[in-house]
C-alpha cells in the first residue's frame, strides 16, 4: 500500500482524518524513491524504525477527532500492512551479499567527531551528535553489516532531514551534509548508493506481503 492507504487504515481504525497521518507514513516509505522495489522497505520497516518515527514524530498524534494515538502503534500498523509481521532490521540482512569494501572502520564516534573538529573547526560537541547517529546502527545488527541502514547517498540525506541544513561552527555555518559525506567516505572509503545495497539483499515472502485497500475494506 501507498502512504495514502495507509493514512485512511489509519483514519479507519482511530478515527481523524488521513491527512492526521500520512506525514508519518511517507516516511515510513521515503526511502522508494531510491529503489522502486520492495526491498527499500529494509531501512524503516522494522522495530528498530518504528523506534525512530517516534522520535521524529513524537509519542502521540492528534488527529482531527482530538484523540491522542500512540505513534508506535501507528508504525507497527504501517509495517505489518506491508510485511505481515514486524521484523527486527537485523532479519532484513539475512542472506546479505556483504560486498569486500564493507568492512567498517574501527573509530568510534567520539574519534571522527574530532577529526571533522580538526577539519572543519569548531568544537567536538559540535559534531558529535552526527557521527553517534550515523553509528547507532551498530546496536540494530552484528558486524559491520550494520552500516547497511545508513551510510549511504539517502543517509546523507536523512542526516540533513534531522539535523538541519547546517552546522553552527563558532561564527560560520557548515554544510550538514558535507559533514556526512565525510563521515561516510571516512567509514567506507567511498560513496555507496542506497540501491546498491538494496539489491544485496535476499528477498524473502515475508517482506512484500503487501495487504491491499480492498482486502481491508478501503475501497
Amino acid at each position: 500500500m501507498n502512504p495514502f492507504d495507509h493514512a485512511r487504515s489509519s483514519a479507519r481504525i482511530h478515527g481523524g482524518c488521513w491527512s492526521d497521518y500520512h506525514a508519518l507514513h511517507a516516511w515510513f516509505d521515503a526511502s522508494k524513491a531510491t529503489h522502486c522495489h520492495f526491498t527499500h522497505r529494509a531501512l524503516r520497516h522494522h522495530r528498530e524504525g518504528v523506534i525512530e518515527a517516534v522520535e521524529l514524530f513524537g509519542e502521540t498524534i492528534r488527529n482531527a477527532d482530538g484523540v491522542e494515538v500512540p505513534v508506535a502503534m501507528l508504525g507497527r500498523q504501517h509495517i505489518e500492512e506491508d510485511c505481515g509481521r514486524l521484523p527486527n532490521a537485523a532479519e532484513w540482512l539475512i542472506g546479505f551479499d556483504r560486498p569486500d569494501w564493507m568492512t567498517g572502520r574501527s573509530n568510534d564516534a567520539e574519534e571522527l567527531a574530532r577529526i571533522s573538529a580538526l577539519h572543519f573547526g569548531g568544537t567536538v560537541d559540535a559534531f558529535l551528535p552526527i557521527h553517534r547517529w550515523f553509528l547507532a546502527t551498530s546496536n540494530w545488527a552484528a558486524g559491520s553489516e550494520h552500516v547497511f541502514f545508513r551510510h549511504h547517498a539517502f543517509g546523507i540525506y536523512e542526516t540533513e532531514h534531522r539535523f538541519g541544513p547546517a552546522l553552527p561552527v563558532g561564527e560560520r555555518q557548515v554544510p550538514t551534509r558535507v559533514v556526512a559525506e565525510r563521515h561516510v567516505r571516512l567509514v567506507l572509503n567511498r560513496m555507496p548508493a542506497a540501491a546498491d545495497l538494496f539489491r544485496r539483499l535476499k528477498a524473502e515472502r515475508w517482506m512484500l506481503q503487501a495487504t491491499s485497500p480492498a482486502r481491508i475494506g478501503l475501497d
